[in-house]
């Protein structure tokens, strides 16, 4: 009887043991931890913006080229995105002022 309650013990202190293999929030948004789980990168750049966004950061990821920002072409790519608005503009979950229809001041 002894050895009964000495096995169902220590059954029992090791079940409610804590486990050291856990997986914290931090780790679920990691962009590697994403990557191997299968995700899309798509994906992984909203879970990323979003988190930078909950916690105030600045994000910009690699794909938004500096090259945008010159003048001549920024005035062209206006142009077209009043002429499209489904244009991509590079903003992907950035932009928060959703315009149904263009106007004078998109350009």
């Amino acid at each position: 009887m002894k050895k009964f309650f000495l096995i169902l013990s220590i059954l029992a202190v090791s079940l409610s043991s804590k486990s050291f293999a856990e997986i914290t929030t931090a780790d679920t948004v990691n962009p590697d931890y994403l990557k191997n789980h299968g995700y899309s990168s798509s994906i992984i750049q909203a879970t990323q913006r979003s988190t930078a966004q909950v916690n105030g950061e600045n994000y910009e990821p690699d794909v938004e080229k500096k090259i945008y920002e010159v003048g001549f072409i920024k005035g062209i790519r206006k142009f077209f995105m009043y002429l499209d608005p489904a244009y991509d503009d590079q903003s992907f979950f950035n932009n928060h002022e959703i315009h149904s229809s263009p106007n004078y001041q998109d350009l």
